[in-house]
C-alpha cells in the first residue's frame, strides 16, 4: 500500500491528454515560397488566428512552426477559456515602476472582449472542440483570502459584467467537493473546451483561407533589408516578406532578433489527470463541472475533463521544466492535501509546457514598420491569444497604429534581465513560504 499522497502506479502517459484523440499535427511538406506578403513565426493560437485573418482578406500567408502543429502550449494547456488579468496587480506593478497604469476599465473591458471574441469565433465557424460556459471557481485558501473576494465583487461586475457571486464556506459543497477551502467566487462568464481541438479546427481554417502551412521550419533571425524582410531558417532557407509576425509567446528567446527575450518571463506550467473516476467521485468533486482556483500565491487549478469522468489538476511544480514523473509526484501531494478522496487514484496523464508571463501582468500586442508580435498571455492565453491575433491581423489589414487597448506604447524589460529567468526560484520560495504562513494563520498545517 503506497503512503498517502503517493502515486500509486508509474505507467501513466507522459502527454496532454488531449493528444489521445488530436495529436500535434504534421502538415503534407510543400516547398517553401521565395516571397510571401506575410510571414507569420509560430502555429499555436496567437499565429493561427493572425494568419487565418489576414489569408482571408486576400494576403498571401506563410506560416512557419518550429515543431509539430499543436505541440506547445496551445497544444498542452488545461482549456480554460476566462478573461484573467488581474488588474490589482496591474495597478500595483505600474505604481512600484513609477508608471502611470493604463485605463482599468479600458483593460477590463478588453479582457472580456477577447471572451466573446472567442465564443462567438467558436459558434460562427462551427469548431467543434467541447466548448461550455460553465463558469469558474475562484477558492478561498483561508478567510482573509475569502474577505477580499468578497470586496472585489461589485468591481469585477462592474468592470468585466462577470455576473460574479460569492458561495461561503457553508455551502460550498454545492460547488466542490472539498473541506479545504473557505468559501469561493463563482464567475460565471468564463468557459473551458479541449483546446487541441480547437486548434485543430484553426488549422482547419487557415487551410481552407489559403495559408500556406509549414510545421518542423524552426525560424534562426529575422532581417531587415530595404523595402521588407528576409526570414532566415535554421537550415539556412530564406522566405522574403514585407510584414513579419512573431508569435512565439514563451518561446521568444529562440528568435534574438525579434527583441522580445527581455520582456517575457517563461514559467513552467504542469498538470496531471486522473484516470476515470467513479460517477458519483467525480460528480461530487466539482458538481457543476466548473473550473476552479485556489487563490494561492503558487496557483493551483482543476476541472472535470470533457467526458466527465477524469479529474484534471495542474499548477506550477517547479520553477523551471522537469520530468513529468517529478512534476507528477510534486502535483499529486497538492492534490491529495486538497482533495483528500483522491488519495490513492491512479493518474493517467501528466505533462508540461513553458507559458509566457509580461512584467506588468498585462499581454503585450504592437509593432511598426513591418514588425509585429503578439506577447505575453500571463497563463490565460486560450481566449486572449485568439483574440489578438485577431487583433493583429486588423491592425496589419488596417495600417493602424493602435488596435486596441493591449497595444501599449511600453512594453517593460528590467534593466538587468537578459531573458534567463534566474529569479523563479527565489520568487517560489518565498511565494511557497508565504502560502504556508496563510496556513497556519488560518489554523491549518
Amino acid at each position: 500500500m503506497s503512503a498517502r499522497g503517493e502515486i500509486p502506479n508509474s505507467d501513466f502517459r507522459t502527454q496532454p491528454i488531449w493528444w489521445d484523440e488530436t495529436p500535434p499535427s504534421r502538415e503534407p511538406p510543400q516547398e517553401l515560397a521565395a516571397r510571401s506578403d506575410v510571414v507569420v513565426v509560430g502555429g499555436g493560437f496567437a499565429g493561427l488566428s493572425t494568419a487565418l485573418e489576414l489569408a482571408r482578406h486576400g494576403l498571401a500567408v506563410t506560416l512557419l512552426e518550429a515543431e509539430a502543429f499543436g505541440f506547445n502550449a496551445s497544444g498542452r494547456n488545461s482549456g480554460g477559456v476566462s478573461f484573467g488579468i488581474d488588474l490589482t496587480k496591474v495597478a500595483r506593478w505600474h505604481r512600484r515602476a513609477g508608471r502611470a497604469a493604463p485605463g482599468i476599465a479600458d483593460l477590463a473591458r478588453g479582457a472580456a472582449d477577447s471572451v466573446s471574441y472567442m465564443e462567438t469565433f467558436i459558434a460562427k465557424n462551427t469548431i467543434d472542440c467541447d466548448y461550455h460556459r460553465r463558469g469558474r471557481l475562484s477558492c478561498a485558501p483561508t478567510p482573509r483570502h475569502y474577505d477580499e473576494l468578497a470586496a472585489r465583487t461589485d468591481r469585477l461586475n462592474k468592470l468585466f459584467d462577470a455576473g460574479a457571486y460569492m458561495v461561503s464556506r457553508a455551502d460550498q459543497h454545492t460547488e466542490i467537493g472539498s473541506e479545504s477551502f473557505y468559501g469561493a467566487m463563482v464567475v460565471p462568464r468564463s468557459g473551458q473546451l479541449d483546446p487541441a481541438r480547437l486548434l485543430r479546427g484553426l488549422l482547419a481554417l487557415c487551410r481552407q483561407a489559403g495559408v500556406r502551412l509549414h510545421d518542423g521550419m524552426a525560424v534562426s533571425r529575422v532581417e531587415r533589408k530595404p523595402g521588407g524582410f528576409d526570414v532566415i531558417l535554421a537550415d539556412g532557407k530564406k522566405i522574403t516578406a514585407d510584414t513579419v509576425v512573431v508569435a512565439i509567446n514563451a518561446h521568444a528567446a529562440n528568435l534574438p532578433s525579434a527583441g522580445l527575450a527581455q520582456r517575457i518571463v517563461p514559467v513552467a506550467s504542469h498538470i496531471i489527470v486522473t484516470e476515470p473516476l467513479p460517477p458519483a467521485t467525480a460528480d461530487a468533486l466539482l458538481p457543476k463541472r466548473r473550473t476552479g482556483a485556489d487563490g494561492r500565491r503558487l496557483l493551483a487549478y482543476f476541472r472535470r475533463t470533457p467526458d466527465g469522468m477524469r479529474f484534471l489538476y495542474g499548477g506550477r511544480a517547479a520553477p523551471f521544466e522537469v520530468s513529468p514523473q517529478e512534476s507528477a509526484a510534486v502535483l499529486y501531494r497538492r492534490m491529495v492535501k486538497a482533495f483528500p478522496q483522491l488519495d490513492g487514484t491512479r493518474i493517467g496523464h501528466a505533462w508540461g509546457c513553458k507559458v509566457a508571463f509580461s512584467f506588468d501582468g498585462i499581454p503585450h500586442v504592437g509593432g511598426e514598420n513591418g514588425l509585429y508580435y503578439i506577447a505575453g498571455c500571463n497563463g490565460n492565453g486560450v481566449a486572449m491569444m485568439n483574440y489578438l491575433g485577431y487583433k493583429v491581423g486588423r491592425k496589419i489589414i488596417e495600417a493602424s497604429k493602435s488596435i486596441c487597448v493591449f497595444d501599449q506604447p511600453v512594453f517593460p524589460s528590467p534593466p538587468f534581465y537578459d531573458g534567463r529567468p534566474w529569479f523563479l526560484p527565489v520568487v517560489a520560495a518565498a511565494y511557497g513560504a508565504l502560502d504556508r504562513f496563510d496556513s497556519m494563520r488560518a489554523g491549518r498545517r
